[in-house]
């Protein structure tokens, strides 16, 4: 049969092979390597694109083949009996690894660890014995935060303190204070020292541990010890085990995307598109406005559940214009505006009313806060578009905006927010798999869909049933009785 002109789908394991060199051998277990910090990368097996001859026998029959689990449905590649996809050059193919089969791998032996706690007091029993356990029976250099190196309960701990001091004339202490601005002096480089993080607590440490880490970031263990836990999936009790895996590698890894948010000036162009009839708009100066345009500095900022833009103290309605690829799509009057990642679609989003979404699900989440409106619902976009949110120009106030609950800044006429999927991620170590845990902390976490079995039509609760205990107070009937009734 001869070969058609127009671009099929069978063609693109040739061209993802000339974007992959080191994979071109046929049958080389040889694998790829996605670093995600010094010594940390992400396993992508060079066995799992197969040629397009190897889906055909030699009588010219197709074999059928099993579908292996993936997050990703099958494609054909005619789409009726004439039409297909035009032809791309290379820069429009993607390799992209099913997030089922991701694993942790180390290109070296780990040797920093930072352990990261909540604050509470009642949680140092069990932090120090995880930097013992860590120091004396992995040897690795293990950073905490300055709170916890100065606290009490670590300095009256007798083998914490020696594993403070230096052992030798050229060694350093295997216990150190974590300086944030090291980190980010390190970051320059576009390196870090920590190869892995361990973090005590709840879903607030696992924010917390994400804003250390404005770009690459090390793979977090997450040992649930707070209120809610729904991105904790371990257990202290089992700690060791879990330490023990993580450092041999090979667990299952969820990269879960961040969102960069940046508070820019915004062009002649927009402000221009956002003016009505060309005119400036009247709640804020021109002086002021120039001003505050002199004095910006614009700072990007990565969070990993959700941009929050608001009306804040005014009394106002939020009057906010939302683009999408340059694109106005629409007007927020209300509350305001959440802008949520897929993590993030189990928080402050799903409260308003948003989709829950899946980690491996690429998108954003785009929901409003109390809409004056009743067909205002909640949208999914692409996690590759651009979002921008500014001010509209008939606007009576100023709004504020925070990112993950913190930096809360002032959002003004003449500013917009840019939000779009940030090129580092979060690595998160699953303690099943990617897709379970998931589905386990909807269930355990939030009671998702939990409510008493109906029976069938030729059974029903006797005495004997195991059903929900219900307080009499609210169950019985209050009897009146006669001095009640005088």
């Amino acid at each position: 049969m001869a070969k058609s002109n127009n671009y099929q789908v069978d063609e693109l394991s040739d061209k993802l092979s000339r974007k992959i060199s080191i994979i071109k051998n046929a049958g080389s277990d040889k694998s790829i390597s996605v670093p995600l910090t010094k010594r940390a990368s992400l396993t992508i097996n060079g066995n799992t694109n197969e040629s397009s001859n190897s889906n055909s026998d030699q009588n010219g029959k197709t074999k059928s083949k099993k579908r292996h689990r993936t997050v990703y449905p099958p494609m054909q590649k005619n789409y009726g009996p004439k039409a297909t996809l035009k032809s791309v050059t290379d820069e429009y193919l993607l390799l992209v690894q099913d997030p089922l089969s991701q694993q942790l791998s180390w290109t070296n032996p780990p040797l920093y660890v930072l352990v990261i706690k909540k604050l509470c007091n009642d949680i140092y029993k069990p932090f120090n014995d995880i930097l013992k356990f860590l120091i004396y029976e992995h040897k690795l250099i293990t950073f905490i935060e300055e709170k916890d190196y100065d606290s009490e309960f670590v300095l009256s701990d007798e083998k914490l303190r020696n594993a403070m001091k230096p052992l030798g004339t050229n060694t350093k202490p295997s216990l150190r204070k974590f300086c944030i601005n090291e980190c980010k002096t390190l970051e320059k480089n576009d390196r870090n020292k920590i190869d892995f993080l361990i973090c005590l607590g709840g879903d607030g440490t696992l924010l917390h541990a994400s804003g250390l880490f404005q770009q690459s970031c090390p793979p977090i263990l997450s040992i649930h010890m707070g209120s809610l836990g729904f991105l904790c999936p371990f257990d202290f009790d089992s700690h060791r085990k879990y330490i023990n895996c993580v450092v041999k590698g090979g667990v299952p890894l969820l990269l879960r995307n961040r969102l960069k948010c940046k508070l820019e000036k915004a062009s002649e162009t927009l402000q221009k598109l956002s003016e009505p009839n060309g005119c400036s708009s009247s709640n804020e100066s021109s002086p002021n406005r120039e001003k505050d345009s002199k004095d910006f500095v614009p700072t990007d900022l990565l969070c990993l559940n959700e941009v929050v833009v608001g009306r804040g103290c005014s009394p106002f309605l939020s009057n906010l214009d939302l683009y999408v690829n340059d694109y106005l799509i629409t007007t927020v009057q209300g509350d305001g505006l959440i802008i949520s990642s897929p993590t993030g679609s189990t928080a402050y989003a799903m409260a308003a009313g948003a989709s829950m979404c899946h980690p491996s699900v690429q998108s954003i989440i785009i929901a409003p806060i109390c809409p004056h409106s009743l067909s205002f619902r909640p949208i999914v976009v692409p996690a590759g578009c651009d979002l921008k949110v500014c001010l509209s120009p008939d606007s009576r106030h100023t709004a504020w905006f925070s990112v993950d609950g913190r930096n809360t800044t002032e959002l003004k006429q003449g500013f917009y927010i840019s939000i779009t999927t940030s090129e580092y991620p979060l690595p998160t170590i699953s303690r099943s798999d990617q897709l379970n845990d998931w589905f386990e902390g909807l269930a355990t976490c939030l009671h998702w869909n939990q409510r008493q079995k109906q029976l069938p039509l030729n059974s029903c609760y006797t005495q004997n049933s195991k059903i929900p205990s219900r307080s009499s107070s609210s169950t019985s009937l209050k009897i009146k009785t006669e001095s009640d009734e005088t």
